[in-house]
């Protein structure tokens, strides 16, 4: 081979060495670049603005570089923000903060999704709302006249927000004469007290109220003025629940207190164990004036007497009341039915008498009923369902011959039976185990009303504490009483 030959062959070698480096070079700068293309850049957030706090709302700002999705929290906790609004992807975003108290600070804290599903948080940041402006004004949730009382009217209103008001009333026809009356505390429900109105007239009472940035709103009620009061009358307590152990509303632990008053009124009973020494307090209707007072004892201990005292206050002319001497006996915590078992037979020696199993439903011939492996008195004693498996809550006693009720049925005849003596026995006393006799009878020995009263009148002989209404109704003794009865 020549030397020309031999030289063309290096130099041709030589370029294509030099080309593919060209090509290796082009092909690393074109596949950097498309990767770089591949990921997406970092969200950018700037121009970030909050303002236009008014009324109880805020409006937040903000730009990002791309379009991104958004999350805003926000809270009155730098570390409990509950409060939470979600957006769609924008670049120009808005978030409306609502529900905002006056002259505090809030925190709140950004976070963006971008088109990819990169996630963004944007450290917390605050505000205050000191000077927030109100606008609007407060709305009535309510407004009523509680009641009327000879020359007298109590009133009552409740806002959406906290409210002074100003109180303007005058007869109807003429309306010249106004009498004003301001009211300058801040509240959400306010009551009041119109006295000195002239008999048998009509009265409108204008209601005006305002919150602190002057924003008002007006309500009006329609008053009739029937007659004066005594002002020498006193303030009733009536109808108190409970008067005994036997009472329905008293359980091994707790005790429900009930009863009304005449006249609108606040109360608080005090209650120990000691006669003596009453040292425990509840606050009935704090609140707002009633007739209608209830308030339920808790963490009392079974088989205890427990005495209490009723105090009324704050109604219309300053009247006071107060009853003392009150008691009542919690219920043992026993478990009923077990102990029936050791005077009576038990065929199948499961702890459960015969007759018991027969009111429940068990088989007195099978001591474990649903085949679970206990005994049915084990399951009753221990709470648990003798037909199969779960808890059983059923509590028996025995009134005529019956298993006991559900306890708001047995309390709701009680209430239906003493609300039809009172009608036609008015201020009758009757000794608190006479009455449960009767609330039995009434409830699950069928005994009718006029059966019951006619009892009560004769201090006997229409009513059997152990035979049922439709037994004893044909017996002599109750024959002989019959005709006595409407």
């Amino acid at each position: 081979m020549c030397y020309n030959s031999i030289l063309n062959n290096r130099k041709t070698a030589i370029f294509m060495k030099n080309w593919l480096k060209i090509v290796l070079i082009i092909a690393l700068g074109v596949s950097s670049f498309a990767y770089g293309f591949s990921v997406s850049a970092q969200i950018s957030v700037y121009n970030i603005q909050i303002g236009d706090i008014k009324d109880g709302q805020a409006i937040l700002k903000w730009t990002t570089n791309d379009y991104a999705r958004s999350e805003v929290y926000y809270g009155l906790e730098a570390t409990k923000l509950d409060k939470k609004l979600s957006y769609p992807a924008k670049k120009i975003h808005q978030a409306n903060l609502y529900g905002l108290e006056e002259n505090k600070n809030y925190y709140y804290q950004i976070i963006l999704y971008s088109n990819d599903g990169e996630k963004t948080t944007l450290y917390p940041r605050s505000f205050s709302t000191k000077d927030m402006l109100d606008t609007q004004a407060p709305s009535f949730i309510d407004h009523q006249v509680i009641q009327t009382v000879g020359n007298a009217v109590a009133i009552s209103w409740e806002a959406s927000e906290k409210v002074a008001a100003e109180i303007q009333y005058y007869k109807k026809g003429d309306s010249t004469k106004k009498t004003t009356k301001k009211i300058s505390s801040y509240k959400k429900y306010h009551e009041y007290f119109v006295y000195n109105l002239d008999t048998y007239s009509e009265y409108y009472i204008k209601i005006t109220i305002h919150d602190k940035a002057g924003n008002k709103k007006s309500a009006t009620l329609h008053v009739n003025i029937y007659a004066q009061f005594n002002k020498a009358s006193v303030i009733n307590i009536k109808n108190i629940e409970p008067i005994s152990s036997a009472n329905n509303l008293v359980s091994t632990n707790q005790a429900t207190i009930k009863f009304e008053t005449n006249l609108p009124t606040k109360s608080y009973i005090k209650y120990g164990a000691d006669p003596n020494r009453l040292t425990k307090k509840i606050q009935i209707n704090e609140a707002q004036i009633s007739t209608d007072h209830e308030v339920t004892i808790k963490e009392l201990k079974p088989d205890t007497t427990y005495y209490y005292n009723i105090s009324v206050y704050g109604s219309l002319y300053k009247k006071k009341a107060e009853v003392k001497g009150l008691s009542f006996i919690t219920k043992k915590g026993a478990v009923l039915g077990i102990k029936d078992a050791a005077n009576n037979p038990d065929d199948d020696n499961d702890k459960l008498s015969n007759s018991f199993e027969i009111t429940i439903g068990t088989d007195p011939q099978d001591s474990d009923t649903d085949n679970d492996g206990y005994r049915d008195g084990t399951e009753v004693q221990n709470g648990y369902n003798p037909f199969g498996p779960g808890q059983w809550n059923k509590k028996i006693d025995f009134f005529y011959g019956q298993p006991r009720l559900d306890l708001k049925y047995e309390q709701s005849k009680a209430t239906e039976l003493k609300k039809a003596v009172d009608k036609k026995i008015p201020y009758i006393y009757i000794s608190p185990s006479t009455w449960q006799m009767l609330i039995n009878a009434y409830s699950y020995g069928d005994y009718p009303i006029d059966a019951i009263v006619m009892y009560i009148k004769l201090d006997g002989y229409t009513v059997h504490p152990d035979i049922d209404w439709h037994t004893w109704k044909n017996s002599p003794n109750y024959l002989k009483y019959a005709k006595y009865i409407k």
